[in-house]
């Protein structure tokens, strides 16, 4: 299971909401070029080794700094999405501190979110809430500060500015997210009773964070042959993008399932 603690800290991000699209959180940036798209195509169809050799190359023709400096990140995202946290961390962390450092607001704030992740699922929420605050001071997003909330167990805050989003919205994406993360929220409280209810109620089941959900309580409840088969649709789930933070959860969650 993931493994979190309340930030007391951080508690003041949960008053950030800012007007932006919950379900456009996106890794890096809104918008890529050919290479990273080429990238996310690959990813998607599970040849995540060819996404990595197409960022490589990229990389060795001499792009820009910027250039250099996005292709690395999205590096470290093809790590995220197969788990493999350690390379993960050593790509975004080229991006602080080593030889690709650049003193880019947004490329910095990708690679802290990422570092967040990574420290997330390795169970260092303490070290994650670092990363946290640094990758949303100032710029935070309605859903990376409900992200940080649901992952660093700040329940009832979560809870809370899930419902203020709701009364703000009612296009059927806030839907799809605010039921996946209250789902996903009462999850990371040991409250499958609570929910399996939320997740019903998300227009589209076949989500990555509801399957991950129904699955994480499957096997709570001893369902492991149905627990099983959710983990395999999540892992081997069609999306619209696969560098999206919420497939990194969706897919870390159901690594739990053995």
């Amino acid at each position: 299971m993931f493994v979190f603690v309340r930030i007391c800290s951080m508690a003041s991000l949960s008053i950030v909401i800012l007007a932006s699209d919950a379900q456009s959180q996106r890794a890096g940036t809104t918008g890529r070029d050919s290479v990273g798209n080429a990238a996310a195509a690959l990813l998607n169809q599970g040849r995540v080794n060819e996404a990595r050799m197409t960022l490589l190359k990229a990389m060795r023709a001499n792009p820009s700094r910027a250039l250099l400096a996005t292709y690395r990140l999205e590096l470290g995202d093809t790590f995220l999405f197969d788990g493999q946290y350690g390379q993960a961390s050593r790509a975004y962390n080229a991006i602080l501190t080593g030889r690709d450092s650049i003193a880019v607001d947004s490329l910095i704030r990708w690679a802290h979110h990422g570092l967040a992740l990574v420290d997330v699922f390795n169970g260092r929420p303490t070290r994650a809430a670092i990363h946290y605050a640094q990758a949303l001071e100032l710029r935070a997003s309605l859903g990376d500060t409900i992200e940080m909330l649901v992952l660093t167990l700040q329940h009832d805050s979560a809870l809370k500015a899930l419902d203020r989003f709701e009364e703000q919205h009612s296009d059927q994406g806030t839907t799809q997210f605010v039921q996946s993360f209250r789902g996903l929220s009462w999850l990371m409280a040991g409250r499958c009773s609570r929910a399996l209810p939320q997740i019903e109620k998300a227009p589209r089941q076949d989500g990555a964070i509801p399957l991950a959900v129904r699955g994480r309580c499957a096997m709570k409840q001893g369902q492991r042959v149905g627990a099983l088969a959710l983990r395999d649709s999540v892992m081997n789930l069609q999306v619209s993008n696969p560098f999206s933070w919420y497939v990194f959860i969706a897919r870390d969650a159901v690594r739990r399932i053995q």
